[in-house]
């Protein structure tokens, strides 16, 4: 989130009974992709077992958030051959903000992550963690990549200082949900093909914060673009190509992700 070197690892939280004792490390075998590879990782964070998708890309290169932008193709992971697993749900640290100049996209560069909470029928067996993922890799061109591994996850596992760190930063990036003090996003405003919206940023100093949005039915939104600022407010402009398809989004709750330096917040509201 600070920098093109951004560090997000896919975390997913397990919702087993109590651990006790020290946990185990686990890591997958990588499996390489086009210009990238990827793998499961766990170790216990914070008194939970926790486990985590690792992608690693080429330098320079990077993939997408889970709404794009302008270009990109939305990443897609399967847990549906996973064994003592009751439900995968993907969660997404926030994005970076890049331009090339024609498009806007949102962004993981060098190393990515998209978080999974996953829950086990039975809390007292291990989880067999199977992923089959499907995700976009861009630099100067992009390409459609995939990748499947395999991690088996026992209630008490070592502890793998590596793995534990690495989660612990990927925790810290994700969005708490809702505003915060200094960080918030207001009501928007349609205005024929144009919504206005007014953010608030009081840590924002040499740069404006990201703001992204996204439809509930997973309809395109265009990337929000900032237009005035004075002080810590912040005016955005998410622009349709016309009335008819801003008025399609009314009574819609849409979601919005504001990123300013280390801080990130989500926040849902529905259009009048």
């Amino acid at each position: 989130m600070q920098s093109r070197f951004l560090l997000t690892v896919l975390i997913a939280s397990l919702t087993f009974a109590a651990f006790a004792g020290q946990s185990k490390a686990a890591q997958s075998d990588w499996s390489e992709g086009e210009r990238s590879r990827l793998r499961l990782i766990a170790a216990p964070v914070d008194g939970e077992v926790m486990a985590g998708i690792e992608i690693e890309l080429e330098p320079g290169w990077h993939t997408y958030w889970r709404s794009p932008g302008d270009v990109g193709i939305p990443p897609r992971f399967d847990f549906s051959g996973s064994e003592n697993l009751r439900s995968a749900q993907v969660l997404y640290p926030a994005p970076e903000r890049y331009d090339d100049g024609t498009s806007i996209s949102a962004v993981y560069f060098d190393r990515a992550a998209l978080p999974v909470v996953v829950t086990a029928d039975d809390p007292a067996k291990p989880v067999v963690l199977k992923l089959s993922a499907f995700y976009g890799v861009c630099k100067d061109v992009c390409i459609p990549a995939d990748g499947a591994a395999t991690l088996t996850i026992d209630p008490q596992p070592q502890d793998d200082p590596r793995s534990r760190i690495a989660l612990k930063e990927a925790v810290a990036e994700l969005p708490q949900q809702g505003p915060t003090a200094g960080l918030a996003v207001a009501n928007p405003q349609l205005d024929g093909s144009d919504m206005t919206i007014k953010v608030v940023a009081e840590r924002a100093k040499d740069h404006a914060p990201a703001l992204f949005a996204e439809a509930p039915d997973g309809a395109y939104l265009p990337v929000p673009e900032l237009g005035t600022h004075e002080g810590a407010d912040f005016i955005y402009h998410l622009r349709f190509s016309s009335p008819e398809e801003a008025e399609a989004m009314s009574g819609k709750k849409l979601r919005f992700t504001l990123v300013s330096g280390g801080d990130a917040i989500e926040q849902s509201m529905k259009l009048p």
